[in-house]
């Protein structure tokens, strides 16, 4: 699927522990990342009041670079192909068996897929969006959210990171985990789950053009590893679908 975050994902492969996923090095062209890195928006773009403070999120939504002209054409183009329908189909056709079996049977015949933030579940089955997500620079060693599961009407996330080369910040990965002793009550809605109840088994480094992939479950445990406190932003685009109806 030239020009998508899928590109190069026939060279990678499923790791199933601690749950299903991928990484994908060089998951872009790298003329491609080269242009999306060199136009990026930032916090201070954005006058953000959260660029002020530290570890704070800020999204801009794939309905956002659609319907704002100022953007990077780049990035309105990027993120206009990553919320369409055969994204999500390949995406589940790449984990196969490894897809979860209780994730809702769509099929691309009868599912009707829309953009989050425009679209409603009135008239669309699934949701989808490609959101560049800025965190602000740490005053202090943290995170912005520590071991969580996403929401339970998700079907998968992605993370391409968008690193700077003169960051060098340690930390700013991606942490997955394991449960200790089987899932938590409501752990599906829990902002941060307590740490005595997982434990940290991979570590994604954040590293330009770095993809990760998974698809939702009650075993997607992951979380932002704790960074050092630097002046530097950290960006990734964060490509999601997501139905009315909670399935997990």
């Amino acid at each position: 699927m030239k020009g998508t975050i899928l590109e190069n994902a026939g060279r990678a492969e499923i790791r199933q522990a601690p749950f299903p996923h991928m990484v994908i090095d060089n998951a872009l062209d790298p003329a491609l990342f080269d242009a999306l890195q060199t136009s990026r928006p930032t916090m201070m773009d954005q006058q953000a009041e959260a660029s002020r403070k530290g570890n704070v999120r800020m999204p801009i939504s794939a309905r956002m670079f659609r319907d704002l002209e100022f953007y990077p054409s780049c990035w309105r183009a990027f993120t206009a192909r990553h919320v369409q329908a055969d994204i999500y189909f390949a995406i589940r056709t790449l984990f196969g068996n490894s897809w979860p079996e209780n994730q809702p049977q769509l099929s691309p015949a009868n599912a009707r897929f829309g953009l989050m933030e425009a679209d409603d579940f009135e008239h669309y089955d699934v949701l989808c969006d490609a959101r560049l997500e800025l965190i602000s620079p740490g005053k202090v060693y943290g995170s912005h959210r520590r071991a969580h599961l996403d929401a339970p009407n998700r079907l998968f996330s992605a993370l391409l990171y968008f690193r700077d080369a003169v960051d060098d910040t340690k930390g700013g990965g991606l942490d997955l985990f394991a449960w200790k002793n089987g899932p938590t009550d409501n752990a599906g809605t829990t902002f941060e789950i307590d740490e005595n109840a997982v434990e940290c088994r991979v570590n994604v480094p954040y590293r330009a053009n770095q993809l990760v992939i998974f698809p939702n479950s009650i075993h997607a445990l992951h979380g932002s590893e704790p960074r050092d406190a630097g002046p530097h932003e950290r960006a990734y685009v964060f490509i999601t679908a997501e139905m009315r109806d909670d399935w997990m």
